[in-house]
């Protein structure tokens, strides 16, 4: 496997990662709106389970910053391996044209 197949597969897993972090949060924000109409009986509980159900998101969040940061650095690392490699195309491309119109006789 290439360093840049490598690079992708990096890149779709850590992508996935963050998908599955922001659907957890999703799901842990409706739990949340879901307590905050809770009855007055349970306000205390309710507000106990809301500033952790915060601090999960917040939590979250913070994670997910991370992964996104990574996702970019590796996408810049992929565009700069690629521009790397057009280069030497380009460059090997070059020397082929120059060899054959060396190698092919005047008209």
């Amino acid at each position: 496997m290439t360093d840049k197949e490598v690079t992708i597969e990096e890149l779709d897993d850590t992508v996935k990662q963050a998908n599955e972090q922001l659907d957890l949060m999703e799901w842990k924000l409706d739990g949340v709106g879901k307590e905050i109409v809770a009855p007055l009986a349970h306000q205390d509980v309710c507000i106990v389970n809301l500033l952790k159900s915060v601090s999960e998101v917040r939590s979250d969040y913070q994670q997910l910053r991370r992964e996104l940061i990574e996702v970019q650095a590796l996408q810049r690392e992929l565009s700069t391996r690629l521009r790397t490699q057009l280069r030497l195309v380009h460059g090997k491309f070059a020397r082929l044209r120059q060899r054959i119109a060396a190698a092919s006789p005047p008209r």
